[in-house]
């Protein structure tokens, strides 16, 4: 019986490696692709992480590795991370809704969108477009005044405008249009203008109109998240050092205030790698996730094109409409699409590649992670490397893309 037993055990074992299992791939070449990325995050002094890869349409596999925080519980797919600048392109998302609606147009002028006057004293004759702030290129700095509003103390974007105030918030040497300068007050105006344009928090406008339809948890306020949700606090790599709990976050935002809500979709959202993979889904597949349409496909492909000299952006932006383009200097032989984000000690990442419906989110709540490769971070792009060489050794097919009327 012993080796009846033992032989039949073999079989399965042989039949489970060699068989495509619910995520795409056989047991084998999951393990593989599982140790890894244990090895990228070893490597990198990583605290805790969440990987998760959509194949046509569908979150197709997850990985975990360490724990929420030092000595605390493994880290689990439903984990909420913050996930930084990542924001800035799932909050435009929201904005680019009610650009189809109407009631904005990429190269309308901020300051006519916001009724208030919104131009660069060093190039008072020059416009400043939705369209720059979108790709970086208005000439807005990030200011002590901003740093002010992030922790609690929001001047009025009347009051920064006043002549005392504005040259903080502008660069001294760039006229709108001319030049791609990163920006994170460029990144929190997207709130600002999706609560002006629709009379709404930013959190209530983004959970009706984008959350809830994907059956997310997610939000850019903590108090908004339910206590029961497991969120993995930022630390400093490898010291281990606090960088920021949470749950100390008491932003509370319950009115719309267009004025001062300058600093939210820069960096604040918090969400599971799972739930940021609809999102990308949703992108790749020109606005739909399942039988949802969050966008329409002119507009994906509106924010996937290339902004070099495009409209008011007169230079090369090097982006698309706050989503970076990654060449394959960065994943050989694929062009990627979607943001990363590093702040307080971590790093994430979450791209996308529309041609062949595939994508991959990494979010970590600490690495060791100093340096950038094309703005991409080091661990980021090794994740990205190594699930994508996973994908097309396992001899992945794409699938045609279901389009919801």
């Amino acid at each position: 019986m012993f080796r009846k037993g033992a032989v039949l055990i073999l079989i399965l074992l042989f039949s489970l490696s060699s068989v495509a299992l619910a995520d795409g791939f056989t047991v084998d070449e999951k393990a593989a692709l599982d140790a890894q990325l244990q090895k990228d995050f070893l490597r990198y002094s990583t605290l805790g992480a969440s990987v998760a890869l959509i194949q046509n349409g569908e979150v197709v596999y997850t990985y975990c590795y360490g724990v929420q925080k030092p000595g605390g519980d493994p880290v689990v797919p439903e984990c909420g991370f913050q996930v930084g600048s990542i924001s800035k392109m799932v909050a435009n998302i929201g904005l680019m809704q009610l650009v189809e609606q109407g009631k904005a147009d990429l190269d309308d002028e901020i300051g006519d969108l916001l009724g208030l006057a919104f131009r660069s004293p060093y190039a008072p004759n020059q416009p400043v477009t939705l369209r720059q702030v979108m790709t970086h290129t208005a000439g807005l700095r990030d200011s002590a005044y901003y740093d002010d509003a992030l922790n609690g103390n929001a001047l009025s974007l009347e009051e920064l405008l006043q002549p005392n105030k504005i040259k903080n918030i502008f660069l001294s040497n760039v006229t709108p249009g001319e030049k791609s300068v990163y920006s994170n007050f460029g990144g929190g105006l997207i709130g600002s203008l999706i609560e002006l344009l629709s009379g709404q928090t930013i959190d209530d406008y983004m959970t009706e109109n984008v959350f809830e339809p994907l059956e997310m948890t997610a939000a850019f306020q903590v108090s908004r998240l339910p206590q029961s949700l497991p969120l993995c606090d930022i630390y400093f790599m490898p010291q281990k050092t606090l960088g920021k709990k949470l749950r100390d976050d008491l932003t509370d935002l319950k009115a719309p205030d267009y004025q001062r809500h300058y600093y939210v979709t820069a960096g604040k959202l918090i969400l599971s790698a799972p739930d940021l993979a609809k999102l990308l889904i949703a992108l790749c597949d020109g606005g739909v996730w399942g039988n949802v349409r969050l966008l329409k496909e002119s507009t994906v492909r509106e924010m996937t094109t290339l902004q070099n000299l495009r409209g008011s952006v007169h230079c090369d932006s090097n982006r698309g409409l706050f989503l970076n383009i990654l060449t394959d200097d960065e994943v050989e032989g694929r062009t990627l699409y979607g943001h990363g984000g590093k702040a307080y000690g971590m790093l994430c990442a979450a791209y996308f590649d529309p041609l062949d419906r595939t994508g991959v989110v990494m979010l970590t709540n600490g690495c060791n992670n100093r340096k950038n490769y094309h703005n991409v971070g080091m661990l980021g792009r090794a994740v990205l490397t190594d699930v994508y060489q996973a994908v097309e050794a396992s001899g992945y097919q794409m699938k045609s893309v279901y389009q919801v009327e």
